[in-house]
């Protein structure tokens, strides 16, 4: 031990500088990629989430930062790979020493090992684990930075236009920014979008090697209604929460954000809760949801009718290194990939070796501990492409706009610069390609398969993309959402895949 007493100061000053050093780059280290200010104010609103109307807000629109309530997205990203059967619940992902270095809370397991989807869903609705946020992140789209795009992405198209997404976890970035009003959006959809697996927010424990660990959303069950959704805190954001109550048939989604302390979020959430529920709309959600256009104000209309098979898969947005393995098995070079929904389609045709450079580029995208899915050669884009980024049964809206007319094409004409006509009517889309004689394949192949559709005009819709050209399979002539939902239930009987919408 050594004895200040006879220690130099001048041997004193030295060790007290170099312990300053070292504390200074610890937190240059630990400081987010951007410094953040304090947006520790208050933002809060209720949304009806069976008829998108606003029964309060306050604040809505001001920049707020999600804190751990981002791992909604980073879960509604998961459940998108669910939907479309590229991971299953008993799938193993692994830790990587960047999630493992993740500071707390967290989960606490090694880098190497490894957690199935299951499990790392539980230690984020419960203990909000920064480190599996990582796990799913590198495991779905092979860094945490890509992941952080994709979320972004899925936002913008769902209508929240002013989130910005840059981590999985919620961790502090300066650059990672939502709003209130962006957030009760999500938490519609993620409802309406995956009823099998929203109960999971409802985990009140979750036990893990021996452990348990409760839900730090002390809201939980309130009046028999209020569901878990998502906790979170960073000391510029403050205590945030974005939570649910279903009860009577009827469904708020509430937001709060920017409070000193857990308990007053809480409290505040209990009031609104309580004076809201009751206003709320009984009956069946909107069949005829809107789904704003990033960077529009026009809005298109949509429903989709459920499969009946376990085959359909939710549009997902394509990460790199799966369009490159794709790209490849079609024998085409990998292209940039353009921002818009991609649908997995059903029965995937087994997937050649790719090409040399093709291989090189999905080695150096690819995550390490999930091997690209194959997918089918017919359909390049999927089982559909929308400008409106769909995402599946869309949420309403909040606020309603009158919905823009599509531009058809008819499929029929040999010319190559087809004829634009105006549509009306509901519309059944079975899916989109990359060249017109892709898309009047489908026609064919769907006429040919299910008895009376035939009967309906079919055209091919073209239309253009960041700078690139796809073109849209359609049949139009149903009298209503029915008839085409009907329509719709009949090609899922036969593994293909269906979208219905008002033209």
């Amino acid at each position: 031990m050594i004895s200040l007493a006879k220690t130099p100061w001048r041997t004193i000053a030295r060790a007290a500088a170099a312990f300053f050093l070292v504390f200074t780059v610890s937190l240059a280290a630990a400081a987010p990629t951007q410094a953040i200010e304090n947006l520790r104010k208050y933002a809060g609103i209720v949304v009806d989430a069976k008829s998108g109307e606003i029964l309060y807000e306050d604040n809505a629109d001001s920049k707020r930062y999600p804190a751990s309530v981002a791992k909604v997205m980073t879960l509604y990203v998961l459940f998108q790979e669910l939907q479309a059967g590229n991971l299953s619940l008993s799938s193993k992902m692994t830790v990587s020493r960047h999630a493992a270095s993740a500071v707390p809370t967290k989960l606490g397991l090694r880098a190497g090992s490894t957690i199935a989807v299951e499990d790392a869903i539980k230690s984020l609705v419960t203990l909000s684990a920064n480190d599996m946020a990582r796990v799913i992140a590198e495991h779905i789209s092979g860094s945490e930075e890509k992941f952080a795009e994709r979320m972004t992405a899925t936002a913008r198209a769902m209508g929240m236009s002013s989130t910005t997404y840059r981590n999985a976890s919620g961790l502090p970035d300066g650059g990672q920014t939502t709003t209130v009003r962006d957030q009760a959006i999500l938490g519609i959809a993620i409802y309406q979008h995956f009823p099998n697996y929203y109960e999971f927010f409802q985990t009140t424990s979750f036990r893990y090697n021996g452990k348990t660990y409760g839900n730090h959303n002390r809201v939980l069950g309130y009046m028999g209604a209020v569901d878990g959704i998502k906790t979170g805190y960073i000391n510029a954001a403050g205590s945030n929460l974005l939570t649910a109550a279903r009860k009577d048939n009827r469904h708020i989604v509430v937001v709060a954000f920017g409070f000193n302390s857990a308990a007053s979020r809480d409290e505040k959430v209990r009031q609104l809760v309580a004076n809201y529920l009751p206003k709320g709309r009984r009956g069946d959600y909107l069949q005829q949801a809107m789904v704003p256009q990033p960077g529009r104000q026009s809005t298109t209309q949509f429903a989709l009718a459920q499969p009946r098979k376990p085959t359909f898969a939710m549009p997902t947005p394509m990460p790199d290194f799966r369009l490159a393995a794709l790209v490849a098995a079609n024998g085409s070079q990998p292209q940039a990939q353009p921002q818009v929904a991609v649908a997995a389609a059903i029965a995937p045709a087994a997937m050649p070796v790719p090409t040399p450079s093709a291989a090189e580029a999905v080695t150096a995208l690819a995550a390490p501990t999930q091997a690209a899915p194959a997918y089918p050669s017919q359909d390049v884009i999927g089982a559909w492409l929308s400008d409106t980024y769909n995402l599946g049964a869309p949420p309403s809206a909040l606020g309603q706009t009158a919905p823009s007319a599509p531009l058809a094409f008819d499929a029929t004409q040999t010319n190559s610069v087809l004829q634009a006509t105006p549509i009306s009517g509901w519309i059944v889309q079975i899916g989109a390609g990359p060249s017109e004689d892709s898309a009047r394949s489908m026609l064919s192949d769907a006429a040919g398969k299910v008895g009376g559709l035939g009967d309906f005009r079919s055209y091919v819709e073209r239309f253009d993309k960041n700078g690139q050209t796809f073109y849209r399979a359609r049949f139009v002539g149903f009298g209503d959402r029915d008839d085409a939902n009907a329509m719709c239930s009949r090609l899922k009987d036969q593994n293909l895949s269906c979208l219905a919408m008002q033209g």
